[in-house]
């Protein structure tokens, strides 16, 4: 899949007029200057609608937590969002000739901060410790695909039963991140709370639903990386509530999926950096309870309406007709979302009571608290779904410790949901039987047999083919379904330099430096 990652200037002077007309709206431009060399120093804050849900490695492998792992850890492997290929992070190099047996090779001499080796023996035991089922782990999934030996301090082989090419984007996010094994068993629990890692910052502090204070590593194995004395989580639950943040100097990045304030911070002349993502926002259906029925995960399918939520919510975005774009390599007019059919659907509802004693139907729908816009979105899909006669549906707006167990858990019954990242490898993430993030229990042959014959394969066509096919029966069967592409934008203020989106709504902090 082609990502498009687009960094946006200042406004050019055609569009000086509309720059005049937000100075009213308290809007400054500043000038921003040619990028030099980096510099050390300063703090960058970051603002987004919700925080991490862990710190802990073995359970902050999704969404929500691996911005900040990613900053305290480091990444074994990083997906590069711009050429779409695999880099090296802590670790330098995963090779394999034949797709079951790989090679891990570590930097040497690089230390966690507790002055232990990052070495093979902590990756090991980090694995290990993902498999035990009482980590609830999300990790575990991608930990029983693989089974691993230590060679020596620097070298692990890890082996998989069956080919599987896309191994490697497991290294990037469910098992990327490696704590201090002495620190993980001298903290206990506690370690949760005052993590020990070896990347290029160090946690200080964590004010739940507030911020999450990192410094400088100055051990750091990417010398003179990180460039910053300070990294700044802080979570700012409402679009507008960041947007006069990042205005007033509270924060120096802020993160939105609203295309409404990457077009207004562009009128302004702040940077713009965009990363398209997989997939979109919109929602995952749960396979379990009511929804294991495939008539009424159809009915839901022609209850909703994608125009009307992005009219109420994103009024002027783009909207979605496809699960994948027109203008992305895996576009497929089979992949089309269901047209909206209040009759047909109520026809499904109406056998579906009839199988099961004629009772209502009460389904719950997990949202994130604290944003207007997605409490529209809330809204706007509970009163399309009462739509039928039969069907209710319950809104539970969690903060960002309540959503993340929630999705993990599996319990909801519809839960607000984008893929992540940027990568189609994704798709067995979430969609595969075995998929480490599968919470929504989905299990599908031919689903799982697709997206085995993008593992089996080397070959770019067949995996993209493989993709395909398991998209079509994803629409068919109404395992997900969103309103909006997914387009995560990072505006900056105008001395903030170095600035690259990883994940699916973070950056690389170590990479960021404050030009004066």
């Amino acid at each position: 899949m082609r990502i498009r990652y687009r960094v946006t200037a200042a406004v050019s002077a055609g569009a000086a007029i509309a720059l005049l007309l937000t100075s009213c709206s308290g809007v400054a431009a500043v000038e921003r200057k040619p990028a030099g060399e980096p510099r050390r120093g300063g703090t960058v804050a970051l603002g987004w609608n919700t925080e991490a849900q862990s710190v802990d490695p073995v359970t902050c492998a999704i969404g929500i937590g691996v911005g900040p792992c990613q900053a305290i850890y480091g990444a074994l492997l990083y997906y590069d969002a711009e050429t779409r290929e695999i880099v090296p992070g802590m670790a330098e190099s995963f090779t394999s000739k034949d797709g079951k047996v790989w090679t891990l090779k570590l930097r040497p001499g690089v230390m966690f901060t507790d002055g232990t080796p990052f070495d093979a023996a902590a990756v090991a035991f980090n694995w290990q410790r993902a498999l035990d089922p009482s980590q609830l782990s999300p990790s575990r999934a991608a930990a029983q695909m693989i089974g691993w030996q230590v060679l020596d301090p620097t070298t692990l082989r890890v082996t998989s039963e069956k080919a599987n090419y896309q191994l490697p984007y497991q290294l990037t996010e469910p098992l990327a991140f490696i704590g201090s094994p002495t620190a993980i068993q001298r903290k206990g629990a506690d370690f949760a709370t005052a993590p020990v890692g070896a990347g290029p910052f160090v946690f200080r502090s964590w004010a739940r639903g507030t911020e999450m204070v990192l410094e400088r590593n100055d051990g750091y194995w990417d010398s003179p990386r990180p460039y910053l004395d300070r990294f700044v989580y802080k979570t700012i639950p409402a679009d507008d509530q960041r947007y006069n943040a990042l205005q007033a100097g509270e924060v120096d990045v802020m993160v939105v999926v609203s295309d409404k304030y990457a077009e207004r911070a562009r009128v302004a002349g702040l940077e713009v950096v965009q990363y398209a993502q997989l997939g979109g926002n919109g929602v995952r259906l749960n396979s379990r309870g009511p929804l294991a029925d495939p008539d009424l995960r159809t009915a839901i399918g022609k209850l909703i309406d994608n125009e009307q939520i992005r009219a109420a919510a994103f009024p002027g975005e783009q909207g979605a007709e496809y699960f994948v774009a027109e203008d992305q390599p895996l576009f497929d007019e089979a992949a089309k979302w269901p047209e909206k059919d209040i009759e047909g659907a109520q026809r499904l509802v109406d056998g579906y009571r009839a199988r099961h004693g004629g009772e209502k139907i009460v389904l719950s729908y997990v949202t994130t608290a604290g944003s207007p816009v997605l409490t529209r979105v809330a809204e706007v899909l509970q009163a399309q779904l009462q739509q039928a006669d039969g069907l209710e549906l319950e809104i539970k707006a969690l903060d960002g410790a309540g959503y993340a167990s929630a999705l993990v858990s599996g319990s909801y019954d519809l839960v607000l949901n984008a893929l992540g990242g940027a990568h189609p490898e994704n798709l067995y993430r979430v969609f595969h039987t075995n998929g480490s993030g599968n919470t929504a229990d989905y299990s599908n042959p031919i689903v799982d047999r697709a997206l085995e014959r993008a593992h089996a394969s080397n070959d770019p066509a067949v995996v993209a083919d493989a993709y395909k096919a398991a998209i079509r029966e994803l629409v068919a069967t109404t395992a997900y379904r969103y309103w909006r592409p997914s387009v995560t934008s990072l505006i900056l203020r105008a001395d903030v330099y170095g600035v690259e989106p990883t994940y699916q709504y973070w950056m690389r902090p170590e990479l960021a430096w404050i030009q004066e």
